[in-house]
């Protein structure tokens, strides 16, 4: 099953969950700015799909550049509680199927994750 974490606001999540839902294959959705991560769900996730806080960072998020994350030296548990208090700091969207994981909208691998999930 894949699972498609996004927000609704930001374009390539929209662009993904538009690829997801014109392929007809069936995938949970979740609107992360207003279901909002644990701490424990989020570092779950990650730890599932083999990545770490610092693996996700969005780089270009206001926060980011506000709060000059760039000159921290922050662990990625730190960066982990940043992420669940300011969603923003997590690069989006975030679609997982237990196989693979894709960071951001990648329309190619995308739909080579569909693609498996079709012939399952």
């Amino acid at each position: 099953m894949i699972t498609a974490y996004v927000y609704n606001s930001c374009t390539s999540c929209r662009k993904t969950d538009e690829v997801l839902k014109q392929s007809g294959v069936p995938y949970a959705r979740r609107e992360f700015f207003k279901e909002r991560f644990t701490r424990d769900e989020l570092a779950q996730v990650l730890e599932g799909a083999g990545l770490t806080a610092s693996n996700v960072l969005s780089r270009r998020s206001r926060v980011y550049k506000e709060r000059d994350l760039e000159h921290a030296d922050l662990t990625d548990d730190q960066l982990l509680n940043l992420m669940v208090e300011e969603p923003t700091l997590l690069r989006r969207p975030l679609v997982l199927d237990g196989e693979q994981v894709i960071v951001g909208h990648n329309e190619p691998a995308l739909r080579e994750m569909i693609e498996r999930a079709q012939t399952a």
